[in-house]
């Protein structure tokens, strides 16, 4: 099941936001906003006052509010006959989102890339989808991209990031450089900042080696 707490956590991230930041824009305190997204699994488990603060802090109707908590969970297989590459999420070429809720990360997936004609050996291999533009030109949206975790990362290599807690485990999909004990993850598209983070809030971090495209 969906956490709510996530999306929200998720919803601020999306816009850049610290938890600190959303507090002062719905009303609300700061702890207030970190148990929300820690403990509360669906909309109903909040004060009616605070759903209408919380939406007001986001921009959102209380309506639109509550449609951040969708329940059914999205289907998994177990293991793909043929081999194939789990697309197990979807990363954003853009600002960092919430990870945990964009599909499982655990060798399943919601979709398969044939792994045949991919080009890519590494058992442990998996794609994701694109979302945003940060990574235009050479990546658009909804382009699936294979990640090979094996592979050596270098300079300039396009790279899945996920991060810890310390950067509200959050996913991003950038070109990475190594910073001594930081790395700096830069979008393509300079119309985006760059991000600095510490190696150690660095969960997984794997490069990109191919990009499946579909011909229909």
């Amino acid at each position: 099941m969906a956490h709510f707490g996530n999306r929200i956590r998720a919803a601020r991230a999306e816009r850049g936001w610290s938890q600190d930041d959303l507090a002062q824009r719905s009303g609300l305190h700061a702890n207030t906003i970190r148990k929300i997204e820690r403990t509360i699994a669906e909309p109903g488990d909040l004060k009616e006052s605070t759903r209408l603060c919380l939406a007001h802090g986001l921009g959102v109707t209380v309506k639109e509010l509550d449609a951040l908590y969708q329940p059914a969970v999205v289907p998994q297989q177990q293991g793909d006959p043929n081999g194939g590459i789990p697309v197990i999420n979807r990363a954003p070429a853009g600002g960092p989102v919430d990870y945990e809720h964009m599909s499982l990360d655990a060798g399943v997936g919601w979709d398969y890339v044939p792994r045949i004609g991919s080009g890519v050996h590494d058992p442990t291999a998996f794609a994701f989808v694109v979302v945003g533009d940060s990574m235009m030109p050479e990546f658009h949206e909804g382009d699936t991209v294979i990640c090979s975790p094996q592979a050596a990362i270098r300079d300039g290599d396009a790279v899945f990031v996920r991060l810890g807690a310390e950067r509200d485990s959050t996913c991003t999909f950038k070109r990475v450089f190594n910073r001594g004990l930081s790395v700096e993850l830069i979008p393509d598209n300079r119309r985006y900042p760059p991000m600095l983070v510490l190696k150690e809030h660095i969960v997984r971090m794997s490069k990109v080696v191919a990009k499946w495209v579909r011909y229909d």
